[in-house]
């Protein structure tokens, strides 16, 4: 069962595909959520921080990643703006991030908006993902996976996806529909895996 954190936004709750995606432990690497359009891909990652109350701790890093920047620009930050603002959250839009109060300063008295931080991010080119080399992220969150190449998915997910407080997650949660240039090893890698485990399940021989 997910976290029942959503007391400010009573306007949603997962429905129930994203519910399963949103409870799996923080134990389970990576997962996928599948679907066409409008079954809510992109609001289940922009959401899941804030399920989690991960936006509350101030070392929280998440990247959320289309591929190209218009993708972003056009459908991520207005959709963005719509969830966070009632969380507190401000945009900064020359960083394209968001970033949290944190209650624990100001002598607890007010709040400041130098906590946790969720980067709108994108990797048109693979070259592209030098640019999160820096970064510890605690929760990356590609959006259509299918869209993007095998390569650049395994780099950042495998080298910056990390943690070094132990109240935090090291998880990749992605996102996507059928088709693009990443259809094939998506499905190799997420698809026909969950396939098997299924049949499996259900008494399925191999």
């Amino acid at each position: 069962m997910i976290p029942s954190k959503l007391e400010k936004d009573e306007g949603w709750a997962p429905n129930l595909k994203q519910e399963p995606f949103l409870s799996l432990p923080w134990t389970i690497k990576e997962a996928f959520y599948g679907g066409g359009a409008g079954s809510g891909k992109s609001d289940v990652l922009l959401y899941y921080p804030i399920v989690h109350q991960l936006h509350l701790n101030p070392r929280f890093k998440q990247v959320f990643m289309r591929r190209t920047f218009p993708e972003l620009r056009n459908e991520i930050v207005p959709r963005s703006r719509d969830i966070y603002r009632r969380f507190g959250g401000t945009f900064n839009k020359a960083d394209m991030a968001w970033t949290f109060p944190r209650p624990d300063q100001a002598g607890g008295t007010g709040l400041t908006n130098d906590g946790a931080v969720i980067y709108l991010g994108h990797c048109e080119h693979e070259d592209d993902v030098h640019k999160y080399d820096s970064m510890e992220i605690n929760l990356f969150t590609p959006d259509e996976l299918t869209s993007f190449t095998e390569w650049i998915y395994l780099y950042i997910s495998f080298t910056r996806v990390r943690t070094s407080d132990p109240s935090l997650p090291s998880i990749i949660r992605a996102a996507g529909m059928p088709g693009g240039i990443g259809h094939s090893w998506v499905k190799k890698r997420f698809v026909d895996p969950a396939k098997q485990v299924e049949r499996l399940s259900s008494g399925g021989v191999e």
